[in-house]
């Protein structure tokens, strides 16, 4: 048996790629698949050259595994969201001033694609 302490990071690190998993399946878009598509069926059908019926039966799944997948991340995120907070002020603790407002820039950069990446499956029906 793993000790307690990689026991639980194998499942921190397991719940991070669900939850990356999960959004990219939540911020899917129900147009054709473009280039700037950054959604997860966007980027397979631009590296994988998908076909459209390609890309949509990939949407398919991922709507048939959504909740799952959400129900699963739902009782770690918060604790998730809290160990990524404690990261970045200690990565803050060792940049310059000019580094670490770069860095918070970089952050809120992040923030506003992934909450229009959130709004855009709100409105679509696919957060």
């Amino acid at each position: 048996m793993l000790p307690k302490s990689k026991l639980l990071a194998i499942s921190l690190l397991a719940a991070v790629g669900v939850a990356g998993f999960a959004a990219g399946a939540a911020t899917m878009s129900r147009a054709e698949p473009r280039r700037s598509d950054n959604s997860y069926s966007g980027r397979l059908t631009e590296q994988l050259g998908l076909t459209q019926a390609q890309h949509d039966s990939i949407r398919t799944i991922m709507d048939k595994h959504r909740a799952e997948m959400q129900s699963i991340i739902a009782p770690v995120k918060e604790r998730l969201d809290s160990n990524r907070a404690q990261a970045r002020e200690e990565i803050k603790a060792l940049l310059t001033s000019e580094q670490r407002a770069r860095y918070e820039e970089l952050i809120a950069r992040d923030r506003a694609r992934w909450d229009s990446a959130a709004s855009r499956g709100a409105k679509t029906g696919t957060h």
